[in-house]
């Protein structure tokens, strides 16, 4: 028996009416009536409203207030305001700490009497909630309300009555199990009087059931689903003054009942079997049956062993999960399986090269898949059924083989057999060391038993050899002529398969040539060479054996042929074949050109021009042309016939020697030279007591002299110059009689031309002329001639614009004393000598040879060195004297 009892009072507005109590004037002491009570509303859905009660009393002293919290306001009667049900009251009044206080006294009641008056703080609450202290019955408070003043302490009494009735619910659940799956659930109160409604609510809120009765059926109970559950109930009693007192109290309950299930994964070799009860506190066993019903296997708990399972034979089992709950009850659920395992076997006909191989399969829907694999683990060859096609097997390389069938139950067991066997066919290598000449052929077999043989073929078919074993002799190699061949290997294993293997070489050596297609001055040199992809290099070397140049390629740049040297050549072609054979062509030639030179021994009346060659077999030929570029004379040969420079007009000219090789080649070289000679004039303006004498020369750069002699040819006065500028004062101190006057010009080159004349000196007084004097003998004097004197001193003169050679030999020559400049400038027509000791030339010209001049060049940078002023349009020619 399970009991619940809850007290209470029935629930109501919590405010009371208003209860100022208005004490009457001390003079109406019989005034003892209350004004009309508001009707109070007994609704038990609502609290009652507040009413406010006035009582008069002897003294009007103080106003309060009452009201009700809980519980209803029965208005008053003549006596007291009555509240039913109500347990907490609050007094509010006019409130001073100094002169004001209310207080109350319980005067009658079932509890608590005698205890005094008790004082209310201002706003405080009278409660009587507690039911051990307050039990129920009616109880008659007495309030007094204090004011102190000059008078002393005043009072004045008004009274309540309270009625106080309780009332408990209770629920009862029984059951053999407590509160789960109870067999009935009554519900009460602690009073007879009382009245219940009970209601059953599911763990969702939902009421599934309610009635006004003692006890909950059976039939209720028994339609309810699995779950948790709240009964409540409620206690209804109806007070003295008509007013309900209502309690309400809940218990629960558990209705539950076992359930099992059974769950096989996979229909054959179940990978799990599991089972699941609904109760926690349950307990779960299981059991697998045979198709005969015998129990093979049993335990407890949720999963049964998959080994367990699986060490079972092949067949149809059943499987039963029982859940036992606490409350004895019992659940059991079912499912089934099957047992099957996987099985192949394998057949290979031969073991070498074996033609069939085949495999089976224990159960119909698995799968056969086979493999084969090689020595080294590594999957040859794969597929699925039963048979290894003989085109399969047939497509095997030599070796070892393991063959395997592998049969996979849709369960995914799987089961493996194997089986070896071996392929093995003939398969030859022929191995060329090298493509070209090889040193070495061989043959190699791939079974041990087999027998090997060669044939040696050369390019046309033609058998050249044949033999067994690995190797063609090197020995047959050697012979070979050029060509190419082909090998074949054949190996013949025991099962009479044969196998043929070749391979293809050539036979080639180096044979190089070279063509120089001239003998001289060649154009083009090339070389050949026998084998396209050999290296072919050329040297050449000049007559001492020195390398000039070399190169590759089958042609020597004709470039570099035409820059060669005069000389004799030898030219090497080398053709270097991949094999690293080598040979070698050689051509020789000689390398030559033309190459005259002109030497002129003078630059002014040359008596000497001679050209050279530099080919014996060249024709060497000269010509000489004036000023103008024609032809004055020509001939052939090394020198220019001194009769021919004699036979020249005074000019300048030019000569050129000519040297044309055999072939074809030709070469000029020049140089100009100057013929003059001196010519004199003299002229005497009067023949008798003359006043001036002057003269001409022919040559600019001759020096020009005079005397006056007299009649046996002694010198009386001599000069140089033109003119004799004090001709008069020289002669006042002549006698008179025949005097002559010679003018002399000597050329640069020595010649000398005098010519002569006579004159009279007569004094003033006339008288008949003297006759003509007769020039004297002059034959110990210099002779008026053409031809060059013998001197002590000699001159050259070189243009500046010749080989710095020349100038070389201006301090590397004792003989010559100074050297004379002229410089002349072109533009101007201006012309100036310098005279500088050769000595000095050669000290400033010794250690920096580049201040010697070069060919072409019209001046030289050593001019400015030795003070000698040059402008660029200056032509300056050089005359060197030499020593006496």
């Amino acid at each position: 028996m399970n009991k619940k009892m809850s007290y209470g009072l029935i629930a109501v507005s919590t405010l009371l009416a208003s209860l100022p109590a208005t004490l009457a004037s001390a003079n109406d002491e019989n005034l003892k009536t209350t004004k009309d009570i508001q009707p109070v509303s007994t609704n038990t859905e609502k609290h009652a409203e507040k009413n406010e009660t006035k009582k008069i009393s002897p003294y009007d002293i103080k106003l309060f207030s009452i009201h009700n919290l809980n519980g209803f306001d029965s208005g008053a009667d003549a006596l007291y305001r009555n509240f039913d049900l109500a347990t907490q009251l609050t007094v509010d009044y006019p409130y001073d700490p100094y002169k004001d206080k209310l207080t109350y006294e319980i005067v009658s009641g079932p509890a608590n009497l005698g205890q005094g008056e008790i004082q209310i703080p201002y706003g405080g609450t009278i409660d009587f909630s507690d039911a051990t202290t307050y039990p129920d019955g009616e109880y008659v408070l007495s309030l007094r309300s204090y004011v102190i003043d000059e008078f002393g302490s005043l009072f004045d009494t008004g009274r309540v009555k309270m009625n106080i009735e309780r009332v408990a619910a209770t629920i009862d659940i029984t059951g053999t199990f407590d509160k789960i799956n109870p067999s009935t659930i009554t519900v009460g109160s602690d009073k007879t009087t009382a009245s219940n409604i009970w209601k059953i609510i599911d763990e969702a809120g939902n009421v599934v059931a309610t009635e006004s009765s003692a006890a909950v059926s059976q039939a209720t109970l028994n339609q309810l689903p699995e779950g948790v559950y709240t009964v409540e109930t409620t206690a209804t009693l109806i007070s003295k003054y008509g007013n309900p007192v209502l309690d309400t109290t809940t218990d629960s309950f558990l209705i539950r009942h076992p359930e099992s299930t059974t769950s096989v994964v996979g229909t054959y070799n179940p990978t799990s079997i599991t089972g699941t009860k609904k109760i926690t506190e349950s307990t779960l066993t299981w059991e697998v049956k045979d198709s005969s019903g015998t129990v093979l296997i049993n335990g407890t708990g949720n999963t049964i062993p998959v080994e367990q399972t699986n060490a079972l034979g092949d067949g149809s089992y059943s499987v039963f999960f029982t859940e036992h709950s606490p409350e004895n009850e019992t659940s059991v659920s079912e499912g089934s399986f099957k047992i099957r395992h996987p099985e192949t076997t394998i057949s290979i006909d031969k073991p070498i090269n074996p033609e069939k191989v085949t495999g089976t399969q224990k159960i119909a829907d698995s799968t056969l898949t086979w493999q084969l694999l090689n020595e080294a683990g590594a999957v040859a060859l794969s597929g699925n059924g039963p048979i290894i096609s003989e085109k399969q097997l047939a497509s095997l390389a030599s070796g070892k083989y393991e063959a395997t069938f592998t049969e996979t139950s849709p369960e995914g067991e799987t089961h493996v057999s194997t089986d070896k066997f071996l392929v093995r066919h003939p398969e030859t290598t022929t191995t060329i060391d090298r493509p070209f000449n090889p040193h070495s052929i061989k043959g190699t077999q791939t079974i041990a038993e087999s027998v090997l043989t060669w044939v040696l073929k050369d390019e046309s078919g033609k058998l050249i050899e044949s033999g067994s074993g690995t190797d063609v002799p090197t020995s047959l190699l050697d012979k070979l002529a050029i060509g190419t061949y082909v090998v074949t290997y054949t190996e013949m294993s025991p099962e009479n398969e044969t196998h043929s293997s070749q391979g293809e070489f050539t036979i080639r050596h180096p044979e190089t040539t070279t063509t120089v297609n001239k003998p001289f001055n060649p154009d083009k040199i090339t070389g050949t060479q026998t084998i396209s992809d050999s290296e072919l290099v050329w040297i050449l070397t000049d007559a001492q054996g020195a390398i000039i140049k070399s190169g590759t390629g089958s042609d020597i740049p004709t470039d570099f042929l035409a820059q060669l040297k005069p000389g004799s050549y030898h030219v090497t072609f080398a053709e270097k074949s991949p094999e690293g054979e080598m040979h070698t062509s050689t051509g020789d030639f000689i390398v030559r050109h033309p190459e005259t030179t002109t030497t002129v021994n003078k630059p002014f009346n040359p008596n000497n021009i001679t050209g050279t060659q530099t080919m014996t077999e060249s024709e060497l030929t000269w010509i000489i042309t004036d000023k103008n570029g024609a032809e004055v004379m020509s001939g052939i040969g090394s020198e220019v016939p001194e009769k021919e420079l004699l036979a020249l007009l005074a000019g300048d000219y030019t000569v050129t020697f000519t040297e044309i090789s055999p072939e074809d080649e030709t070469h000029s070289s020049h140089d100009v030279f100057t013929v003059r000679h001196p010519e004199a004039t003299l002229t005497i303006d009067k023949n008798i007591n003359p006043e001036k004498i002057t003269g001409t020369q022919t040559i600019e750069d001759s020096t020009l002299t005079w005397e006056i002699l007299d009649i046996e040819g002694n010198v009386l006065f001599s000069g140089s110059g033109s003119e004799i500028s004090n001709l008069v004062e020289l002669l006042k101190g002549l006698d008179e009689g025949s005097y002559f006057a010679t003018l002399t010009e000597t050329s640069p080159e020595g010649e000398i031309h005098t010519v002569i004349n006579g004159f009279q000196l007569v004094s003033e007084v006339i008288s008949p002329p003297l006759p003509e004097p007769t020039p004297p003998d002059k034959t110990n004097e210099k002779p008026e001639t053409n031809e060059q004197p013998e001197t002590n001193e000699q001159s050259e003169t070189i243009d500046s614009g010749d080989d710095s050679e020349e100038f070389i030999l201006l301090h590397e020559r004792e003989e010559f004393s100074y050297v004379e400049y002229e410089v002349f400038d072109e533009n101007t027509a201006d012309s100036s000598q310098t005279i500088v000791p050769a000595s000095t030339i050669a000290e400033t010209t010794k250690n920096n040879a580049s201040l010697l001049p070069k060919t072409g060049d019209k001046q030289s940078p050593l001019l400015p060195l030795l003070g000698i002023a040059v402008v660029a349009s200056s032509l300056v020619m050089l005359r060197r004297r030499k020593k006496n």
